[in-house]
């Protein structure tokens, strides 16, 4: 729950309070609903280094959701909000216009990144995808490492044996339709708060907390519905997600660096808590698969002390 400005009223307090709770149930439902079993391996794509990164520390990387390589696809979720509130305030009171405009700004604008972080690390369900190789594993001369799902899901979120509660794993869904409909719904519970200050001789400043507080609580349902999307184009993909959700302070953040450009990512160490989950390793379609499978077993033998044969990939591809 976030704090609400003393000088909102307590009947407008109590109303962003319902509505927070509302959006929070109708989000925890859809989640039910694209529960699946997982396969019994979740695969990880990554290059030489990557791979080397991985055995030598035993930890997987949680990049900042707000620094992936594709921002897009948080972009395209937002836009739904921001074309529902829109059309919704055609109709609507003048206030409502005013609302939906400021909060177009409010996501041009990118000031939903202030109010919490979010981390990923992406696995598929496919272990031999030639999209994946090309876009994650060095164009195709990388590796895909293949985890017991079930260990490392559990290692992630319950590695004492007790659920962290910032910490989840779900399928990502490619469906448009299943994603704006969440959005209206959230966006139809919220609707007429919008107008709940007006007419009640409540001076500016309140008004002003109280709808700065509603752009906030919205942005933070559509970032938290989004995170679960993508567009239906990189449905090849069949992307499991790791997600460890923070408020405005992060422990532990580390930064690696990007296109000169610093990138917050935090740390799963997935070997203290599962040691056996890693059962595969696959080399690349465009690797050299003598040298890549040899550079593999020399960094199982060094860093990690458990051999896995390296298999290749027999997707027909040259790397240009």
């Amino acid at each position: 729950m976030m704090p609400v400005a003393d000088i909102i009223p307590p009947d407008l307090k109590l109303e962003l309070q319902k509505f927070d709770h509302i959006a929070d149930q109708l989000i925890t439902s859809f989640f039910k609903t694209i529960e699946v079993p997982c396969p019994p391996i979740i695969y990880h794509y990554t290059n030489d280094i990557g791979l080397r990164g991985i055995l030598e520390t035993g930890k997987l990387w949680l990049t900042d959701m707000f620094n992936l390589n594709d921002p897009s696809e948080l972009n395209h979720s937002l836009s739904h909000v921001v074309n529902i509130l829109n059309t919704k305030a055609i109709d609507g009171p003048p206030e409502s216009k005013d609302f939906a405009q400021a909060f177009g700004a409010f996501v041009r604008e990118e000031k939903y990144k202030q109010l919490a972080h979010y981390f990923i690390s992406s696995f598929s369900f496919e272990g031999n995808d030639l999209g994946q190789w090309r876009a994650y594993a060095d164009n195709g001369r990388g590796y895909a490492l293949g985890f017991d799902a079930g260990e490392l899901v559990r290692a992630f979120k319950r590695p004492a044996g007790t659920p962290i509660p910032n910490k989840g794993t779900f399928p990502i869904t490619y469906d448009d339709g299943r994603c704006i409909e969440l959005h209206r719904q959230i966006v139809e519970k919220m609707f007429d708060l919008i107008s709940l200050p007006h007419g009640r001789g409540l001076e500016s400043p309140g008004v002003s907390a109280y709808t700065g507080h509603l752009y906030a609580l919205l942005a933070i349902d559509a970032v938290r519905t989004g995170h679960v999307f993508k567009h239906k184009a990189y449905s090849n993909e069949k992307e499991f997600r790791f997600l460890e959700m923070h408020g405005a302070d992060v422990p532990e953040v580390k930064f690696k660096t990007r296109a000169y450009s610093l990138v917050k990512y935090r740390e799963f160490d997935w070997r203290s808590s599962a040691p056996g989950a890693l059962k595969q390793i696959i080399t690349g379609p465009a690797a050299n698969h003598d040298r890549a499978c040899q550079f593999a077993t020399d960094c199982l033998r060094v860093f990690h002390g458990t051999m896995i044969k390296p298999v290749p990939s027999k997707i027909p591809y040259r790397a240009t």
